[in-house]
């Protein structure tokens, strides 16, 4: 009778501890990878196949001449990119999930675009200080006294953040600034905003004029710094009957939010902007909203946020970041 092989004692143990070492070094891996960050941002998150983005940045070590070797990114937005009720602000998510000095410079209650044709000054509407033209002018000329000034004004707005952030934005060498990220909401186009004025087309209180005006004073003063434009995400919007509609259907002062976000990616290639598409390349839509969107209709809840911010750093930090 044929005597039965027998596998070694010894491969038994030797095979349960490259078990056990294989399970202890997954377990390390995956930690790891989640780094400390309680609002990891999953950056496989699938995103719609329609997304629109045009994304041209090359890395400051490849673009610049003086690269100092750190990846600084500045950011302008407001109420979507900057809101922090609900979780984390979407700029504080960019920060904790990338190597680059990320910048916020979002105040929450302004908009891209004046909301008057005269200067801040003469308009009688401080807030106009804070929109994206105003505050990149001032910074430019090295003054910020004027927004200062009125913080006292204004109203419905986090006065300490604003001075926090105006003190960040004080303290930045822009000559050392390797991108800008514009990331404002839909708010320009539920206040009636224009994406351009007819024969007035380079007017600060329409979207054209602010962009031209961004791609003309960044470009021109600061050759190193590059540009992407963050379009609006979706948002709902109240129509003629007193109905909450999506603002792709709704039509304030003669534009639908569609109109804006086509015209802001038109006009971004033609200024040489890249642009990042959040209105279809993230999944808050007509049949998502009411799960990613908080009670404002504009501003995403902490769901909401981690879907841009994967998106945001998918497209746009992990191209561009040192590694």
């Amino acid at each position: 009778m044929e005597q039965k092989k027998t596998i070694p004692w010894y491969v038994i143990i030797s095979g349960a501890f490259l078990i056990l070492a294989l399970f202890g070094l997954s377990y390390f891996l995956i930690k790891k990878w989640e780094g400390s960050s309680e609002f990891h941002i999953d950056t496989s998150i699938d995103t719609e196949t329609e997304t629109d983005d045009r994304v041209t940045l090359i890395p400051s070590d490849l673009f610049r001449e003086d690269d100092d070797g750190i990846t600084t990114i500045l950011v302008f937005g407001n109420d979507t990119f900057g809101d922090s009720t609900d979780g984390p602000s979407i700029v504080k998510l960019l920060q904790e999930n990338s190597t680059a000095t990320i910048y916020d410079c979002t105040f929450p209650g302004s908009t891209m675009c004046t909301a008057t044709s005269g200067g801040p000054g003469e308009s009688g509407h401080p807030i106009d200080w804070f929109c994206l033209y105003w505050l990149w002018e001032c910074a430019k000329n090295g003054s910020l006294n004027d927004q200062k000034q009125v913080i006292g004004s204004l109203e419905g707005v986090d006065k300490a953040l604003y001075r926090e952030h105006l003190a960040t934005l004080e303290s930045i060498d822009l000559n050392t600034v390797d991108f800008m990220l514009i990331c404002y909401d839909a708010h320009d186009y539920l206040l009636g905003h224009p994406y351009i004025k007819q024969g007035d087309e380079f007017n600060p209180m329409c979207v054209n004029g602010v962009l031209y005006g961004m791609y003309e004073k960044v470009t021109g003063n600061y050759p190193g710094m590059q540009i992407a434009v963050v379009s609006p995400a979706y948002c709902y919007a109240v129509d003629k009957t007193g109905k909450k509609r999506g603002g792709n259907f709704v039509k304030i002062d003669g534009q639908t939010l569609t109109d804006m976000i086509l015209f802001m990616k038109v006009k971004t290639g033609e200024y040489g902007l890249s642009y990042v598409d959040d209105y279809f390349g993230v999944k808050i839509n007509e049949e998502t909203a009411d799960l990613y969107l908080t009670n404002d209709n504009v501003v995403p809840n902490l769901e909401g946020k981690k879907l841009i911010a994967a998106h945001v750093l998918n497209k746009v930090i992990r191209r561009v970041e040192v590694k």
